[in-house]
């Protein structure tokens, strides 16, 4: 899952080895996330929110105070916009001390159609909320792909198989790598990285490798490039891996 995030985009992830190496408390991380959804905001329980959130929550979305009354209000206003919206959980992941949650809010779940596809991401420690990213997109009623922003298209011929923390370290690193030579303009990593199959949720991109590099080239036709600059391009924030999936939140510039 790639996604744009307010982060400081000059800030690279801090989140070492031995912290993405405890499976049991990445469980734990993520069962304690989890809440916010089931509880806080499908049963409208704010006082999970206080008891979840640390006293010293940094929220990156500059409209929303920091704390429990800011999160609070970030729900209060995604349930305005969208009366009767339910909050669906599409993906989960938790490496190290974060936690980053795919999610669809509609008041028509069943409907991948409708609504706003949501992307959060949080920093956990000592069992309580530190730190939250968040990037919202409202749901195209149709895709390139024929995708939804949702679905999960690719099937393992064998069956999905069970990784370990150490093959999920190293996908997230190829991952990240590929993502970084794209970015810095290299469109020959397509070839080499990306399977000709690839499946595509960007709305505005059909699936396979050849509409993947007419999309990178066309959105990078006459920007500036990071060699010309000393800039430009896409700084990375923070990026995980869990299970099959890796995720890079990351920030597009130019300077």
């Amino acid at each position: 899952c790639s996604s744009a995030s307010d982060t400081d985009p000059a800030t690279p992830s801090t989140t070492s080895a031995a912290a993405r190496s405890s499976a049991a408390s990445e469980e734990k991380n993520k069962e304690l996330v989890l809440r916010l959804y089931s509880e806080a905001f499908n049963k409208n329980k704010t006082d999970v929110v206080k008891e979840l959130v640390a006293t010293d929550y940094v929220q990156h979305d500059k409209a929303v105070p920091g704390g429990a009354d800011g999160q609070v209000k970030q729900f209060k206003d995604v349930q305005a916009k969208i009366p009767g919206a339910v909050a669906t959980v599409k993906h989960v992941a938790a490496d190290g001390d974060l936690v980053a949650v795919h999610w669809h809010a509609s008041a028509t779940p069943e409907n991948e159609e409708t609504g706003q596809a949501k992307a959060d991401l949080f920093r956990v420690d000592n069992g309580k909320l530190v730190e939250h990213w968040g990037i919202t997109q409202t749901v195209p009623a149709k895709t390139a792909s024929g995708n939804s922003l949702f679905s999960d298209v690719y099937r393992y011929p064998n069956g999905e198989p069970s990784l370990s923390e150490e093959q999920e370290e190293k996908n997230r690193k190829f991952a990240v790598e590929a993502y970084r030579k794209l970015s810095d303009g290299d469109a020959t990593v397509i070839d080499k990285s990306w399977d000709p199959r690839y499946y595509q949720h960007n709305p505005a991109v059909p699936n396979g490798t050849a509409p993947l590099k007419q999309f990178f080239q066309q959105n990078t036709q006459g920007a500036p490039s990071p060699s010309s600059t000393g800039g430009g391009g896409t700084r990375f924030g923070n990026t995980l891996a869990d299970g099959d999936l890796v995720w890079v939140f990351s920030s597009d510039y130019v300077v």
